[in-house]
């Protein structure tokens, strides 16, 4: 023992021995070499056991809130199942409830069946046998196929309940054989309503053969996880459908899943098996119409992916690390002695430029990284510099653009608001001396041209005075579908909408905007004459009033089948006095102002245009709640 201490007491006098005949820049690598080391390695043990734990955690996190996304495609189901129920709930009779039945616009998950308590006690069943509209099957149910199921509680439910309201259901094997021929129990999504005829109205959609549900969840899940999850819908704790495979269909839920799930109504976040498998996976409750579990509704993705990139991440965190001291101890022996004096140099400048000097360069006589920073520091600031002047010279610029456009703009008022008054006496005047000479007189003629001429003026002028005037908006809420038709009304008196079919299609429900009416009414009328004026023989106008798919904005589309707009004049049709009717059949102030109205109403026109066919002009204005 005394050995073995004298033995450690030599090493270390040796070692201190060498220690003290080192340079001071090799005490320094080393020190930084041991600190390095140490640090490093046990950043990467406590790194990798931590990040170990965390993946864990994030990923079932991340499962929870992909869940919550899942169910809420679920339950679009059941919200379009609700919207297809109200609207069958207006039908006065059968034949109204069945034809939309068979039409069945709502939903893009075709809806499987309706059950109809009619009035008179009896009900109804209807079963869609193809996805061709018309092949139906329909009849009266007998009582003792749906007496004491699911269907009969939910009837009842309905009549007891005012409104729409929802459900999963089973549907047992013996109604199931009956009424879709597979003879096993069945999950089913439906929605009631009882209309004011007394009718109790149920469709529903039947999950256990729903295959695109499925892939849809699974594509919606895996998009917005960015992971290749499965999805499965379960009734009970048996697997209905699946996308792991036909060989999971049937198969039963973990135990540790049903336990929280089916008994004590939570959802679950876990690592349950799924045939021999482990799982990340996540389960939710599906609750019928008492808040009873009737099944669930879990997405999960194999252990081993995330295992895979848990692996991949540790050796890469590893291999940051230990890149990260083979660049410290290089950094530490080549710069440790003269690091600090250039990084100071290259604070101050930025300092410097900070404060506006953008004169300052940094000039460091080594050659070393710090050179190539600087280089690059100079390089930027030469960068900036040039940089601002172009903003200032653009900025300059454009300030002159709209100067010179307010300038015109008003000097285009005051020269049209001084003509005005003698172009009005001129008119007024030649009028008058037409109406007392006599038709025959020689003169007559040569005032009917100057008739025509100052009207023409007095039009010119007046929409350059309208071009100019900013006018005070007074908004209200409307329905767009009457402005339209007050516009169309307007335009029935000219002449160039004569031998013009007109053809008007509006949107069956109310499209309310917060609008002033008078100017959007000017907006649509200067649109519908342009159209009629771009039309030749057999001109055909069509007006259409819809909603964006949004439900966020109105649109009013205008189209003809005139000569069109050249190509070349499609992107300068918004020009102010540019237009393509000729001379003196135009000011090409229309469009223009018609533009500025429909931007202060936060909305923009469109226009798409074929020569020789015809043009489109689409009006697009936000939606607003009456």
């Amino acid at each position: 023992m005394l050995l073995n201490n004298n033995r450690l007491k030599r090493i270390f006098f040796e070692l201190r021995i060498l220690f003290n005949r080192m340079s001071l820049r090799t005490r320094l690598f080393l020190a930084f070499v041991i600190l390095i080391i140490s640090s490093a390695s046990a950043t990467i043990f406590i790194g990798i056991t931590v990040f170990t734990t965390k993946v864990e955690e994030l990923a079932y996190s991340k499962m929870a809130v992909d869940l919550k996304l899942v169910e809420h495609t679920y339950s679009s189901i059941v919200d379009k199942l609700r919207l297809l129920s109200r609207i069958m709930a207006e039908k006065e009779d059968l034949d109204g409830i069945r034809e939309v039945f068979q039409n069945d616009f709502v939903s893009d998950i075709p809806v499987d069946f309706l059950i109809v308590g009619y009035r008179d006690g009896d009900v109804y069943f209807m079963k869609k046998k193809s996805s061709k509209q018309d092949d139906l099957s329909f009849g009266k149910l007998d009582s003792s196929v749906i007496s004491g199921t699911h269907i009969s509680g939910f009837l009842d439910y309905v009549k007891n309940n005012t409104g729409a309201v929802s459900s999963n259901i089973v549907i047992p094997s013996k109604a199931g054989s009956v009424l879709f021929g597979f003879g096993r129990d069945l999950l089913s999504v439906v929605s009631g309503i009882k209309n004011r005829f007394g009718d109790t109205i149920i469709a529903g959609i039947e999950i256990n053969h729903k295959s695109e549900l499925a892939d849809r969840l699974k594509i919606l899940a895996s998009n917005l996880g960015k992971q290749n999850y499965q999805i499965s819908i379960f009734l009970g704790d048996r697997r209905i459908l699946t996308t792991i495979g036909t060989d999971a269909v049937d198969s039963r839920a973990d135990d540790s899943v049903s336990a929280v799930v089916l008994k004590k109504k939570k959802s679950f976040v876990g690592r349950p098996k799924v045939l021999n498998t482990t799982f990340f996976a996540a389960y939710s409750p599906l609750l019928d119409f008492k808040g009873d579990v009737i099944g669930m509704l879990g997405i999960g993705t194999p252990e081993e992916v995330y295992g895979d990139v848990r692996k991949r991440t540790s050796t890469l965190f590893a291999g940051l690390i230990v890149a990260g001291m083979l660049f410290g101890f290089l950094m530490t022996f080549l710069f440790s002695m003269w690091l600090v004096k250039p990084v100071e140099r290259l604070a101050d400048a930025m300092d410097r430029v900070a404060q506006g000097d953008y004169s300052y360069k940094v000039r460091i006589e080594s050659v070393n990284e710090i050179v190539r920073l600087s280089k690059s520091f100079n390089t930027m600031l030469k960068a900036i510099k040039e940089r601002d002047l172009k903003l200032q010279e653009m900025t300059e610029e454009r300030l002159s653009r709209v100067e010179k456009q307010v300038s015109i703009g008003r000097l285009a008022a005051g020269v049209a608001h001084e003509i005005n008054n003698p172009l009005t006496a001129i008119l007024s005047l030649s009028s008058l001396m037409l109406k007392h000479l006599p038709p025959d007189d020689p003169r007559a003629e040569d005032l009917k041209i100057v008739v025509e001429e100052t009207t023409r003026c007095k039009n010119i002028v007046k929409s350059l005075l309208d071009f100019a005037r900013e006018r005070p908006m007074e908004k209200e809420i409307v329905d767009l579908n009457e402005i339209v038709r007050n516009s169309l009304h307007l335009t029935e008196k000219y002449e160039s909408m004569g031998n013009i079919l007109t053809e008007l299609k509006l949107c069956e429900n109310p499209l309310y905007v917060y609008v002033d009416p008078k100017q959007i009414q000017q907006v649509l009328v200067n649109l519908i004459l342009n159209a009629a004026e771009a039309c030749e023989k057999n001109g055909r106008i069509e007006i259409i009033t819809e909603e964006d798919s949004s439900s966020g904005f109105a649109h009013v589309v205008v189209s003809d089948n005139g000569k069109g707009i050249p190509k070349e004049h499609i992107n300068r049709v918004f020009e102010p006095f540019f237009t393509t009717k000729g001379s003196g059949k135009g000011t090409g102030l229309g469009l223009s102002v018609s533009l500025g109205i429909i931007r202060k109403h936060e909305g923009t026109i469109e226009i798409e245009s074929t020569e020789g066919k015809g043009t489109k002009v689409t009006v697009v204005l936000p939606t607003q709640e009456p």
